[in-house]
């Protein structure tokens, strides 16, 4: 009598899962996701410039083109920036502490990137 009551009146327990909820948290390729932002960009190096992997330099906008500064020193020049990076730039006053990531001597180019 016991056991027979208590099964009878308890609520059954069924395990579901939600299975439109998991869908739309689940990414599609039309999904609206994180927005990628580019952190890097290329300059041309000016003049006989020595630049070193990982030196940490200064990044100015002037009329749209990224100025990369050693101390007083213009290093290296981006005239055709991402327009994210510039807007990263824009939203400290167009100066920003950057690294040098990658050098390219023969073309004399480098890749800076904007440090956090």
């Amino acid at each position: 009598m016991g056991l027979d009551f208590i099964r009878n009146a308890a609520p059954a327990f069924n395990r579901v899962l939600d299975r439109r909820l998991v869908e739309m948290h689940s990414p599609t390729l039309f999904s609206r996701d994180v927005p990628i932002l580019s952190r890097t960009a290329r300059a041309d190096m000016c003049g006989d410039v020595a630049a070193k992997l990982g030196e940490k330099v200064l990044l100015r906008v002037v009329n749209n083109k990224v100025i990369v500064q050693r101390l007083n020193v213009v290093i290296a020049e981006c005239p055709n920036a991402p327009a994210e990076f510039i807007a990263v730039l824009r939203s400290g006053a167009g100066i920003c502490q950057g690294e040098i990531t990658s050098v390219q001597p023969l073309s004399q180019t480098l890749e800076v990137g904007i440090c956090e």
